[in-house]
């Protein structure tokens, strides 16, 4: 029998110095890791899934309320209402407003939107607002997630099946997976020099999507005016099928925005030589225009609801049809009643925020049928509504406040 080697003092030495720095590496990795920075408590069961609302309420009031300034618009997923503050997500019970599950980590939170039935979440790290992680808005329980490079600042929006994240710089499509299906802009490490795409000195200055589209309104220093981009994802997510569509005319800053991407055609504000909304397809060319009597408001919001499309410009409501991007219809101010803010659709019929209430109004027609009352502080923000149930829900500003 072959007699074991010997162990010396220096090999036991050895293999327990060998075993604290595995350990110390090890508790490292953890002390540093957005495990260890995140507190996640799940629900003790899912929510259950809300029944559609077959008639409008015949009243309504508040039921509660609750800070959500990481939200531009209600998030409404899975049964709960999702508030975003500081550096925690909450979900809530929407009659009661009782927090059903809640997300928090060591950073703050850039923004929160909705994808399917998961809650997005965009914290910031020292590589920008691009630490994403979704979150299941039934049982609060953690999805997919993804990391990039972003802008400080971003602007979330989603159509349901695809985020996107917007900054000044740079921008991203994501699946609901977040696998990123596309992305423009400034990177931090060109891989391929060939790679088009934004060059040094070009601001994003607004930007909205479909589920296979991004349409940029960009200004270059290098251009007097501004210039729309139509982009469809490509071979690579990072080279984009690209068409730049010039507006003469249009200056940086000017106000001119993308409203909403629909299936090939792109809505688009532009400020001068008169203020108007124009549709462009996706070959560049102008298809419709709409002649607006003033500019909007800075605060203007946009949303798709049903086969709608509702344009708040700050004292009136455009309609447009979601497929095809044509003007329906305008609810104006009249002399006691004024939009606050778009539309939502609800048991087949169309809900706008208004002074002193919710106007209720044929999606078909745009004729009000009646109104409810509600009692609102005042505020230069758009109350941006959403429904789940039989509820209504409306951010405003920073609060997301729930009517039953």
């Amino acid at each position: 029998m072959v007699r074991p080697e010997r162990r010396t003092k220096a090999d036991l030495a050895a293999a327990a110095a060998i075993v604290v720095v595995v350990s110390i590496a090890a508790a490292l990795i953890w002390w540093t890791s957005d495990a260890r920075a995140t507190i996640s408590r799940p629900a003790s069961v899912p929510a259950p899934t809300p029944t559609p609302a077959r008639e409008v309420p015949a009243s309504l009031t508040e039921l509660w309320s609750a800070a959500s300034p990481a939200t531009r618009a209600p998030v409404v997923v899975g049964g709960t209402v999702t508030t975003g503050d500081g550096r925690t997500l909450e979900g809530h019970d929407p009659a009661t407003g009782e927090s059903v599950w809640s997300y928090t980590r060591d950073s703050d939170l850039c923004g929160a939107t909705w994808v399917y039935h998961y809650v997005v979440a965009v914290y910031r790290d020292g590589r920008g607002c691009g630490q994403v992680s979704t979150i299941n808005g039934s049982t609060g329980r953690r999805g997919p997630a993804r990391s990039s490079y972003a802008d400080p600042r971003v602007h979330l929006s989603s159509d349901g099946t695809t985020v996107l994240s917007a900054g000044t710089t740079r921008l991203e499509l994501w699946r609901s997976d977040m696998v990123r299906m596309l992305s423009y802009g400034e990177i931090d490490a060109r891989v391929k020099p060939s790679n088009r795409g934004l060059h040094s000195g070009c601001t994003l200055e607004s930007a909205a999507a479909s589920s296979s589209a991004v349409s940029v309104l960009e200004a270059c220093a290098d251009q007097a005016d501004v210039r729309l981009v139509l982009l469809r994802p490509g071979k690579e997510d990072d080279e984009p099928e690209q068409r730049f569509v010039p507006e003469p005319g249009i200056k940086p800053g000017s106000g001119a925005r993308v409203l909403v991407v629909a299936h090939n055609n792109t809505a688009v504000y532009l400020p001068s030589p008169q203020p108007r909304i124009e549709v462009i397809d996706e070959t560049g060319v102008t298809v419709a225009s709409t002649l607006l009597a003033t500019q909007p408001s800075a605060a203007a919001a946009a949303s798709q609801t049903g086969s709608l499309v509702t344009w708040w410009t700050g004292d009136a409501l455009l309609v447009f049809d979601a497929s095809t991007l044509t003007q329906r219809y305008t609810i104006a101010a009249g002399e006691t009643m004024a939009p606050l803010g778009p539309g939502v659709m609800m048991a087949g019929q169309l809900l706008v925020p208004v002074t002193g209430g919710i106007g209720v109004y044929d999606p078909v027609s745009g004729a009000n049928i009646r109104y409810l009352q509600v009692t609102r502080s005042p505020s230069t923000s758009a109350v941006v509504p959403a429904v789940s149930g039989s509820k209504v829900i409306e951010q405003r500003g920073g609060t997301v406040v729930v009517l039953g």
